[in-house]
């Protein structure tokens, strides 16, 4: 005898639609605010987790910059921009070992900058060093150097915020674009790359020639940040090791890697960003299980009976709980996508008005949708504790 042929859905599912997706969308209002509920969930996760990495991906970004492969600070050095500073003949003296290819100071501050449109002054951060001398990576800045050798000339960050006047679009048009720091008259001739910072709105390169007319009371003897590269070939670990050996302890020696992690550890750590960020994150959790469980907690409510009457005839308590963890793994699965779309345009956002560079990641998607479908599954097992306690005698 010949067997009936099966359907396209009876191919696609041998078992028939399972009882949880049934059971979700018995009640299509309920579940799509489910749904609703866990988007915002991820979304904000996600987003959290993509303006973190942003956040700290913009505080390193000088110093990701530096040509160097060992790093010298002063004692007191709290972060790219604050510190006492040190004697720049520390830098000099870590020439005698033999592994150091070459040296190179940086001096840093903030000062005034006059709106290129509207005269109004807002405080900008100011990077002065040796143009004559190897000290960024970057071949944009490297070929700026040239200009800067003159006094007088900086160059402007085109990642700079807005409160500075559309510089980009005035320096483009004339070539050469003057205006004011600290009330002394400067010229900028170049644009560079470099980006804002928790700590600067905008950034100014110049030479240290340069900084020292703005600030006539600085101190050429004292710097901010050394920039050491060694030779080929040399273990820029035990360069610092040897470093320290031979220096006073004045001063602070680290590898870039070192310096940067120290920068991002800073501002994650000895300021708020990192709870704020953690805290909001724990809140998305929060509000996403609330819902999830709500919605579990109030569709085994209304199918006691059911669950009853499958108790009386012999099933396990474990048959219902795997039933509720299915529809948790549906529920997360359903909201995580539009919640990793809402990010995305977020992201968007973020990087076309904020200029900040938030990007999706698969790390972050990975480790967002191992909380999403936790976050799940934990609410709908708390959600389950009535129907394990339900008697069928009771019912009946």
């Amino acid at each position: 005898m010949a067997r009936a042929k099966k359907s396209l859905f009876e191919r696609l599912v041998p078992l028939g639609i399972p009882l949880a997706w049934l059971q979700l969308t018995g009640e299509r209002k309920r579940f799509f605010v489910a749904i609703a509920g866990i988007t915002f969930a991820v979304a904000m996760m996600l987003f959290q987790m993509g303006l973190q990495k942003a956040l700290f991906k913009q505080v390193v970004g000088p110093l990701l910059l530096l040509d160097g492969d060992v790093v010298m600070v002063g004692y007191h050095y709290e972060y790219f921009g604050v510190g006492r500073g040190f004697p720049i003949v520390r830098l000099h003296q870590s020439k005698a070992l033999p592994e150091v290819a070459g040296t190179a100071p940086i001096k840093l501050g903030c000062a005034s900058f006059k709106n290129v449109e509207n005269g109004r002054e807002r405080d900008i951060f100011l990077i002065a060093f040796d143009p004559t001398k190897p000290t960024f990576s970057d071949p944009e800045i490297n070929r700026a150097a040239q200009e800067l050798k003159m006094r007088g000339c900086v160059a402007f960050d085109r990642l700079s915020r807005q409160q500075y006047g559309n510089v980009c679009r005035a320096f483009e048009k004339a070539g050469n674009l003057k205006t004011e720091i600290a009330g002394h008259s400067v010229d900028i001739k170049d644009l560079v790359s470099i980006g804002a910072t928790f700590a600067a709105d905008g950034n100014v390169l110049m030479s240290i020639d340069t900084l020292l007319d703005i600030w006539p009371n600085a101190k050429d003897s004292i710097i901010d940040v050394g920039v050491i590269r060694l030779k080929k070939g040399s273990d820029p670990q035990k360069a610092v090791d040897a470093l320290k050996k031979m220096l006073p302890d004045d001063v602070n020696i680290m590898t870039k890697a070192q310096y940067i992690e120290n920068e991002k550890q800073y501002w994650a750590v000895r300021t708020p960003i990192g709870f704020v960020i953690g805290a909001s994150m724990a809140v998305a959790i929060f509000v996403g299980a609330v819902i999830v469980y709500q919605i579990l907690y109030t569709d085994v409510s209304d199918h006691i009976p059911e669950y009853a009457t499958l108790k009386a005839i012999g099933f396990s308590d474990g048959f219902f709980i795997w039933t509720i963890v299915q529809e948790s793994i549906i529920l997360s699965v359903s909201g995580f996508v539009p919640g990793t779309i809402l990010a995305a345009v977020l992201y968007k956002l973020t990087r076309d008005i904020g200029n900040m560079p938030t990007y999706m990641s698969a790390s972050s998607l990975a480790i967002v949708f191992g909380l999403t479908v936790g976050m799940c599954v934990i609410a709908g097992l708390l959600a389950t504790r009535k129907l394990r306690k339900a008697n069928p005698a009771d019912i009946f």
